[in-house]
């Protein structure tokens, strides 16, 4: 089973799958570069150079991201956004983090992350296994 990380956010999944959770950035051990394609996306929107797969952009787009088709988005762990072709910050964008969970699993999960300064491990479901 291959595993994708997005060294910037943090976002991390099985290559051919969303995202599956979120644990802290900038971990050197992780840091390969990630194939535009690696979560089979197809929805025409990149963050950090994935192209979104229709579950993470759904949940994603809940909380503000723009859905328009041929964009490309930085997101930072931090929950700092903007538009990489205009470098336009974009203001009103929560936190971003991708899940399999219900978005309130989400909040608690990102306020337990930021609470205890550490992630949950990457467990996968076993479904994808």
């Amino acid at each position: 089973m291959d595993v994708r990380y997005d060294y910037q956010a943090g976002f991390w999944g099985i290559i051919g799958y969303p995202c599956l959770g979120i644990i802290p950035p900038f971990i050197e051990e992780f840091n390969f570069p990630m194939r535009k394609n690696c979560s089979d996306g197809n929805t025409g929107v990149l963050v950090n150079g994935r192209e979104l797969h229709e579950q993470d952009l759904t949940v994603l787009s809940s909380h503000g991201l723009p859905t328009i088709q041929g964009r490309s988005y930085i997101n930072e762990f931090s929950g700092r956004v903007w538009d990489e072709e205009t470098g336009e910050e974009l203001n009103g964008v929560g936190k971003l983090a991708p899940t399999l969970l219900s978005l309130t699993a989400v909040f608690v999960q990102m306020n337990r992350v930021e609470r205890l300064k550490r992630g949950f491990g990457m467990r996968a479901p076993g479904v994808v296994s």
